[in-house]
């Protein structure tokens, strides 16, 4: 399991966030589309350092926050300070909210984080648990495909900060994503920091399925820059949103 210090928060903040602000909108206007009229409630699972939780917040949404690490909840809870959000470092298979939410949300590949397929479906019956009927759930998940693809190292820097990400080799369904880096600060003094993450692949089909056991109707795969829109062979691409319902 990784270990998200605070020195890796930080640098989440700093040099991951297009991605989850691009998407926090993104599905901002999808549950706009789909449950027009709804409640305005967001369950985040893996919610890390709150970016798409204060994108629904800015629109009006209750906010709950669910993630395994202590040190992002704990920039979320900075970020989303002065709301009435509900942050809780919890693992995504194993967490309780104070009331359901209408719509839940998990973005940047949670579900591959989660681990093995039996894992995979305690996520999805957690959270079907936590979102009330005629609810919505949307998630995006790297394919096969794309775990299976070898890219080059990542280094990204700025004046005070600096990380390289790289994938380490293949083991069956599973990839390593090894992340170092350090923080400066203005005396010169450096934090170093390390961590692994690990991402299993599952088959789309696997994961549908998964998703009717767990009692979701789902609706549809998508690509993620366009979630509305149905794709027929998920499979072709890397990463995929997948769109879901409680009844």
């Amino acid at each position: 399991m990784a270990e998200y210090v605070d020195a890796f928060a930080t640098a989440y903040d700093r040099f991951w966030a297009p991605y989850p602000e691009r998407m926090g909108d993104a599905w901002l206007r999808l549950h706009a589309q789909v449950a027009p009229g709804a409640e305005r409630s967001l369950l985040d699972v893996g919610c890390g350092t709150g970016i798409v939780a204060a994108r629904f917040a800015a629109a009006g949404y209750r906010i709950v926050g669910v993630d395994i690490s202590e040190a992002m909840i704990a920039r979320a809870r900075e970020r989303l300070a002065g709301t009435d959000a509900v942050l809780i470092a919890a693992d995504a298979t194993d967490f309780e909210v104070p009331r359901p939410c209408a719509f839940a949300l998990s973005t940047y590949d949670i579900l591959n984080h989660v681990g093995e397929i039996d894992r995979v479906r305690a996520y999805l019956r957690r959270v079907h648990a936590a979102v009330a009927p005629g609810g919505w759930f949307g998630f995006d998940m790297s394919t096969i495909r794309g775990l299976r693809a070898d890219v080059p190292p990542v280094t990204r820097q700025d004046g005070t900060a600096s990380v390289v990400a790289a994938r380490g080799p293949l083991d069956g369904d599973r990839r390593p994503l090894h992340i170092t880096g350090e923080l400066r600060t203005d005396d010169g003094r450096a934090t170093p920091f390390a961590t692994t993450i690990t991402n299993t692949a599952h088959p789309v089909a696997d994961v549908l399925r998964a998703l009717t056991e767990a009692g979701w109707v789902p609706s549809h795969v998508a690509a993620i820059d366009d979630l509305l829109t149905p794709v027929p062979d998920p499979e072709a691409l890397p990463r995929v949103a997948v769109v879901a319902r409680r009844d």
